[in-house]
């Protein structure tokens, strides 16, 4: 046998090692039935390789078969077509690309309307809302959502019912409604639960994220450390991962700073773990691929007599960078590791940092908001003193004219117009809308110095402890009462006797304190 042959041979030989991986078998099928040009085969052999990228996420590889298969079913079934470009949508909207979504989505839906496939139209409806809820366009997420929750429910198909229940409790928790989140999470996680289905988890984690961003942290800790359980017993390293993030959240939440920095490590590594898990999986997708097409490739070649240097060369580099790559990748990880420590001893300062800044924001707002307050009693007290001074001084004069008896008007008139303002002197409605602002600024003020009293305090004592509350003068005070100042010295002395107070004490500190 000649050196070529035995090259042939060898290939050959590796090449049918490959015939037990899926990939082969799906491209095995795909040669078959283009050998034997069998449309309906071809379709069904391109439907099995992009479901299969699909599954390892090589999404262009995936796209493009989905095409092809949609190419091959070309007006022949529409139950296949629409379903084809549901799935193919669902590619899309993991790419972002919700306007190509969009588009594939309506069309399966005019099939799915047209020949009455209430399952696929149920489907198509779902991802519509998804693709809406992505757009951050909630009520027409809902709306498409609750369409597929009516013919899901038709249909008595519980499992979709309860995955559409599931996203309505998302578009919900977007909303930050909450109660209502909550409702749908719970009724998905029951069917889940009794179905004995791995989603249960998923549904179980969402129940969890409304307890903590409810505020209830304790709640959310110990329902998601029931989602880390189930997730293991599972085995599902995505929501593991899921449950740790989670965790170190609430935990940093409830300012239990340790187990947060605990579990953000875990989180760190199952993603470390998962990436490499998954491009590990990737990599030996496209490998097979490559020695696939590579030993096809030789075998031509060899069959035609040509030269496979090159090939060899292009296989040699493409594995020394796959290497390289993974080399790189695996320092990248181990890096940002290093950084998420560091990240997480930052992100506690800077929690720590915000809550002060909060804190004192907040009680330089109530300083402000009770000297405004204070400054508007104060302008309101001189106010009310201003106009009794006033009205004194008209009533004084109305008097002094009421007694001349050359005077063109009436001395009754007169002296009913001077009656007339004694009464609105003796009207009660300025004190109460004072009392009202005192008591908004000075909460309680009167009860505790009731409380305080040695005796029960008459009304103008009352009044005069509020307006030595706000520091007012004896000018002031004798001209808001409309009595002397003598009148009020009098009026302390005998407030100071029926207060706690001994004879150093003084009156105002005394009221500024209560």
């Amino acid at each position: 046998m000649s050196p070529s042959l035995w090259a042939q041979h060898d290939i050959e030989e590796e090449f049918e090692a490959f015939k037990d991986s899926v990939f082969y078998t799906y491209k095995n099928q795909l040669d078959n039935a283009e050998s034997s040009r069998n449309a309906s085969a071809i379709r069904e052999a391109h439907i099995d390789l992009a479901r299969f990228y699909k599954q390892t996420q090589i999404y262009t590889e995936a796209v493009n078969h989905y095409n092809a298969a949609l190419t091959q079913n070309a007006d022949r079934n529409s139950q296949v077509t629409a379903t084809l470009k549901n799935e193919l949508a669902e590619i899309y909207i993991v790419l972002n690309n919700y306007k190509k979504a969009t588009d594939l989505l309506n069309s399966s839906l005019s099939y799915s309307e047209k020949h009455e496939y209430l399952s696929l139209k149920a489907k198509s409806y779902q991802l519509l809302g998804t693709c809406r809820e992505k757009q951050k366009q909630p009520q027409k997420a809902l709306d498409f959502q609750q369409q597929s929750l009516a013919i899901y429910r038709n249909l008595k198909d519980l499992s979709g019912e309860a995955t559409v229940l599931e996203n309505i409790g998302s578009i919900y928790e977007d909303l930050e409604e909450y109660d209502k989140a909550y409702v749908y999470f719970e009724s998905a996680y029951i069917f889940f639960k009794e179905a004995d289905d791995e989603a249960q988890v998923n549904a179980l984690n969402n129940l969890a994220d409304i307890y903590r961003k409810t505020g209830r942290y304790t709640e959310a800790i110990e329902k998601t450390k029931d989602v880390l359980e189930l997730a293991f017993s599972y085995d599902n390293a995505h929501q593991i991962g899921s449950a740790y993030k989670d965790l170190a959240k609430a935990y940093a939440l409830a300012e239990d700073y340790k187990q947060a920095h605990h579990y953000a490590l875990a989180y760190q590594d199952i993603v470390e773990k998962e990436f490499y898990s998954q491009n590990f999986n990737q990599l030996n997708a496209l490998q097979t691929i490559f020695d696939t097409k590579e030993k096809e490739s030789q075998i031509n070649l060899l069959e035609e007599r040509n030269n496979t240097a090159e090939t060899r060369l292009a296989a040699l580099v493409i594995i020394l960078l796959l290497f390289f790559a993974s080399v790189i990748i695996f320092f990248y990880f181990l890096k940002r590791k290093r950084q998420a420590k560091l990240d997480l001893q930052v992100y506690k300062q800077r929690a720590l940092e915000a809550e002060l800044e909060t804190k004192a924001v907040h009680e330089q707002n109530l300083q402000n908001e009770i000297q405004l307050k204070t400054a508007t009693l104060s302008k309101y007290s001189l106010s009310l003193a201003q106009k009794n001074k006033l009205i004194e001084d008209v009533s004084a004069s109305l008097q002094k004219i009421s007694s001349r008896k050359r005077i063109d008007y009436y001395p009754s008139k007169l002296i009913d117009l001077s009656n007339e303002l004694e009464v609105h002197l003796k009207e009660g409605d300025e004190w109460s809308q004072f009392m009202i602002l005192f008591e908004d600024i000075h909460p309680h003020f009167s009860q505790k110095l009731n409380e305080k009293a040695l005796q029960i305090l008459s009304a103008t004592e009352v009044r005069l402890a509020l307006l030595l509350r706000l520091n007012l003068s004896s000018k002031e005070i004798a001209a808001i009462l409309r009595i002397t100042p003598d009148s009020v010295r009098v009026a302390r002395y005998r407030l100071r006797k029926k207060l706690p107070l001994e004879s150093q004490d003084d009156l105002v500190d005394f009221m500024l304190k209560l």
